[in-house]
């Protein structure tokens, strides 16, 4: 049997397609079924009777070269996760191994389907599709005065400005450098979302509960008008001294006020 050195055997790469990705070290690690390496159908479909899926060697992924990789228990975990990859992705690597086609390693994942068939599987706001824009029309809130309603979305994106991630639940991040539209958006899949548009305007909205705790001083300044909508009760505990100014008009509307020392 010939013995080779690691990086000496010749480089053989590979396309193929994820079948489990349910590593058991936790470590981003994924079964692929490899084209013209593991068995397929005649129609093309994989061939797990000859070769099933959990007898598929586990491929490891390259991480981003923010992720420090370091085994010390300290820095252990430090930068990205490399767990982006499904059930069905096309990925691109090699073998470590070369022929001996039992290490392989992936280098990254195609955006669509390899081969005649390929399509493309972008997040669609990243092709210029509001994906979220439904999500947002739907739970709209509408102007009641003396608020002036939610903003429209200033969503303009065209490719290939966008930058996005968008996670299987549905969770949304984009970095949108679209000219004359520049945005940047964080989009739980409930409809909670932060929006900045072009001009630096923020939208903030919770579609449930909003927790804001300061553990010590708390600074708002407003340089125009405050207009708030509430459309239950308000309550305010100040355990010192409430100082109120104003150095206009102070108006009172309300069909009953009680002063209780």
């Amino acid at each position: 049997m010939t013995t080779h050195t690691m990086g000496e055997e010749g480089f053989r790469w590979f396309f193929g397609i994820v079948e489990d990705r349910d590593d058991p070290k936790k470590i981003g690690r994924v079964r692929v079924r490899i084209f013209n390496v593991h068995p397929f159908t005649a129609s093309g479909s994989p061939d797990k009777v000859n070769v099933p899926t959990d007898h598929l060697p586990w491929a490891v992924p390259v991480n981003s070269i923010i992720s420090a990789g370091i085994l010390d228990p300290s820095k252990d975990g430090i930068g990205l996760s490399p767990t982006g990859i499904m059930v069905g992705t096309t990925v691109f690597g090699f073998f470590a191994d070369g022929n001996e086609c039992q290490t392989p390693i992936i280098l990254g994942t195609t955006a669509g389907i390899v081969g005649p068939q390929e399509d493309n599987e972008l997040p669609k706001s990243a092709i210029g599709v509001n994906s979220a824009g439904s999500l947002k029309t739907s739970k709209q809130i509408s102007a009641a005065s003396p608020f002036p309603g939610e903003p429209t979305s200033p969503f303009d994106a065209k490719y290939p400005y966008n930058k996005v991630l968008r996670t299987e639940s549905g969770h949304l991040i984009e970095v949108d450098d679209t000219p004359s539209k520049e945005r940047i958006h964080v989009m739980h899949k409930t409809g909670t979302y932060v929006e900045i548009d072009k001009d630096g305007q923020v939208v903030i909205k919770s579609v449930d509960n909003r927790f804001d705790v300061t553990t010590k001083d708390n600074n708002v300044y407003v340089g125009g008008n405050v207009n708030v909508r509430v459309k239950g009760n308000v309550n305010m505990l100040v355990d010192g001294t409430y100082t109120l100014e104003s150095k206009g008009n102070m108006l009172f509307k309300a069909p009953r006020i009680d002063f209780n020392p």
